[in-house]
């Protein structure tokens, strides 16, 4: 994902989704692999006016930025 991308954060199945904006990943310094490389788990997303820290498993990028 890149900054500006448009995603579909879904809830779960009786939840309705909101459509937000990719800001950044929101990765603690310390999760690493055992090869030292950051493990991305969660990302800042903006929807109603307001920055999230969203799980990763609940995105789906609809509208890469170009």
């Amino acid at each position: 994902m890149k900054v500006g991308d448009m995603v579909l954060v879904t809830f779960g199945r009786d939840e309705e989704s909101v459509v937000g904006v990719f800001i950044s990943d929101d990765t603690e310094a310390w999760a690493r692999d055992s090869n030292g490389d950051k493990i991305i788990t969660r990302a800042h997303v903006l929807w109603d006016g307001e920055v999230y820290s969203t799980p990763l498993d609940q995105l789906e990028i609809i509208n890469g930025c170009r």
